[in-house]
């Protein structure tokens, strides 16, 4: 953990790459409550921030592969759990009509204005975005910066034809409707014309096409589209408005990427305030974005919860209980007990340039809280050699210091001004690597070749066993030896009978078996039949990251992404098409595996259609990193695993596995077959 000491005298946050030195002091009672904001930093409690580094049942080691495998998905783990809620899974982007360009000019510069309404899904009801993009007129794919705004995108510029939003807008008056009268109002923090200049394209969106600002917003969210509840009782780790704003900006991105005029490695998100702790939360959860802005995102964005200054947890999931997953406020004045902090949620754009962003009018978001978890982040930066804010003593006013990290405290109030995109603008000079791409001349309107891959897949499930096709890979039939290995590389110990393999189960469910043919895309068939001991449990880990889901879920109504059908913490199934255990079950899977750009993080994502049982139950469902918990690579690590690991990451080539999780559960008729890659994007 990292200390830090309210001494009258000085106050210190001490580490380095190999050491942090902690200093300890008698804890005070956090469960006191604040009854008023508290703005003296003489009542500043003591306080411990969890240490970046520490993951359960791991030795600690101060290392860029320790960071990346075991430490930062920890900490992302915990700030789902406690704090923002699951990630949701991504999801088909495409342009209803067409994209609507016109060349303009602002202060003497060419540029395009770019209009496109966005569908975020695969079904023709699926919510849509209306996002708007100025670029600057060049033959290089230019940077830009993303950001949501909260008054429709009318109020972000003066063109007379932007549409005026529709949908609920914040109101001090409590009017909760856009008007004509709002056109423009908010150009002080969408600055087109200075950022034009700069060669900076801007982009945005309104942040109610994802989640309205309000108590009730859940209802008319994208969250139900995602198969997630809209009202009553929530789980502990369900994402709220945070959480559906950032995928909002990773689904934006998705669209962005593929623009000719736009440079896919050089998009910055950035944020405002509540917006501010939207944008950090979707750069951690996605790496696509080159950069990421903090602007006074105050309690719950980059201000430690620990530091009792300003608001506090207790007051904001008062106010705002809709932003945040339900667990977050059980630590309203209880804060010391909250296992991660909003350090945590910066470290997680390391390597990346990061920018936090204070006023020195704004101690409701306590700047020198945002100040201390950027330096109490550095050390993330440290791992690969680079610096980032190397000093606990926060700079002078209207100063931006700083590396890879950087901070500047502005005079003024609360507010997203000139002097802070200028600053936003020289740090991305200075960070951001310079493309390489010309533009295409002709630009294509986008077609999704996921869409066109998934369309014709429509297997005949009527008689089972069903024959595999001349050219198909048999892991599992009649006369021939299972192409499946234990966990270490080993001879299976599953016993087989006539071809039918049954799940041998272990006490810590880590009995899985691993095919011996790896595959990037490919169609898979699987045929197996459930138990009733413990529930039916297994699975097919597709790669050893992607989960679609066996269990006995024959008869259930409300079924949730946990049932049969299910691609596990991604997509609950479009209908229940299990059968009672005891039957053949047949699944049929179109898999496209996500892509990967030359620094590892996902160019594009992944996508799979399943029929199961004659029904169609996942179509389109996209995703990009693994999010079950209890994937192979996680738990019962072999160096067998660890070497298959490193071959999907080199390759984007994997196995499938087949989970043991405690029920007998039957196989037969297992086999792949892989896409041509002309057909894969």
């Amino acid at each position: 953990m990292i200390s830090i000491n309210r001494s009258p005298r000085f106050l210190s946050i001490q580490f380095s790459l190999f050491t942090i030195l902690v200093f300890f002091v008698p804890q005070v009672n956090t469960a006191k409550a604040q009854s008023k904001p508290n703005y003296d930093e003489s009542e500043i409690r003591d306080y411990y921030l969890p240490d970046l580094f520490l993951v359960p049942n791991q030795k600690k080691v101060f290392s860029r592969l320790y960071w990346e495998e075991f430490a930062r998905p920890h900490q992302c783990e915990l700030l789902e759990k406690f704090v923002y809620g699951r990630r949701l899974p991504s999801t088909e982007v495409s342009v209803l009509g067409r994209e609507e360009r016109c060349d303009t000019e602002y202060d003497g510069i060419s540029a395009t204005r770019i209009r496109a309404t966005l569908r975020l899904g695969p079904s023709s009801n699926s919510p849509t975005t209306k996002v708007l993009l100025y670029v600057p007129k060049s033959e290089k794919k230019v940077p830009v910066f993303l950001k949501l705004n909260f008054l429709g995108n009318q109020a972000e510029v003066p063109d007379k034809d932007i549409e005026i939003t529709q949908n609920w807008v914040i109101s001090k008056e409590k009017h909760n409707h856009a008007t004509e009268a709002s056109r423009g109002t908010q150009i002080r923090r969408f600055p087109v014309p200075s950022m034009l200049a700069r060669g900076y394209g801007l982009a945005t969106a309104h942040c109610g096409d994802f989640f309205p600002d309000h108590q009730n917003g859940r209802a008319t969210s994208i969250l139900g589209s995602l198969g997630r509840p809209t009202g009553g009782h929530l789980p502990d780790d369900e994402p709220g408005a945070i959480g559906a704003w950032a995928w909002g900006l990773s689904r934006i991105l998705d669209w962005l990427i593929t623009l000719p005029e736009v440079d896919p490695n050089r998009v910055v998100v950035l944020g405002h305030s509540r917006l501010g702790k939207a944008a950090l939360w979707a750069g951690a959860c996605d790496k696509r974005f080159a950069m990421v802005i903090s602007n006074e995102s105050g309690c719950g964005g980059a201000a430690l919860s620990r530091r009792n200054f300003g608001e506090s947890i207790a007051v904001i999931t008062k106010r705002f209980p809709h932003w945040f997953c339900p667990a977050f406020a059980s630590f309203a004045n209880h804060e010391d007990e909250l296992p991660c902090d909003q350090h945590s949620l910066l470290a997680m754009t390391a390597p990346r340039p990061l920018y936090v962003a204070s006023a020195e009018g704004d101690r409701w978001a306590d700047p020198k809280g945002e100040f201390l978890a950027a330096v109490a982040a550095t050390p993330a930066w440290n791992l690969y050699n680079l610096q980032g804010l190397e000093t606990n003593k926060m700079p002078s006013p209207n100063v931006s210091i700083g590396q890879m990290v950087s901070y500047h405290l502005r005079d003024g109030k609360h507010d997203l001004l000139a002097f802070d995109w200028d600053h936003f603008a020289a740090f991305a000079d200075l960070k951001l690597q310079k493309s390489k791409h010309s533009r295409p001349k002709e630009h294509r309107p986008r077609k999704s070749k996921n869409q066109q891959c998934l369309a014709d897949f429509n297997p005949d499930q009527r008689a089972l066993p069903t024959h595999p096709p001349e050219d198909a890979v048999i892991l599992l039939g009649k006369n021939i030896e299972p192409k499946f290995t234990a966990m270490n590389g080993e001879p299976i110990d599953w016993s087989e009978e006539n071809s039918v393999l049954t799940a041998t189960q272990s006490k810590q469910h880590r009995n899985h078996i691993v095919s011996t043919e790896f595959f990037q895309d490919a169609d898979i068939h699987v045929e197996f039949m459930t138990s009733p001991a413990a529930h039916g449990n297994s699975g097919l880990y597709i790669h050893g990251h992607f989960e679609m889901q066996i269990y006995d879920s024959f008869g259930v109504k409300n079924f949730t992404q946990q049932d049969e059908g299910s691609l596990y913490r991604f997509m609950k199934p479009l209908v229940n098409a299990s059968r009672p255990t005891g039957l053949w079950q047949v699944y049929d899977i179109r898999f496209i595996a996500p892509r990967k750009n030359d620094s590892g993080g996902i160019r594009s994502p992944g996508t799979l259609k399943a029929w199961l049982n004659g029904q169609l139950v996942q179509d389109g469902v996209a995703f990009t990193e693994p999010r079950s918990p209890y994937i192979p690579y996680k738990h019962g690590v072999t160096p067998y695993l660890k070497k298959i690991e490193k071959t999907l990451y080199e390759t984007e080539r994997g196995p499938l596995f087949l989970q043991d999780h405690g029920s007998p559960t039957k196989f037969r008729n297992i086999w792949i077959k892989r896409l041509p890659e002309e057909q894969s994007p």
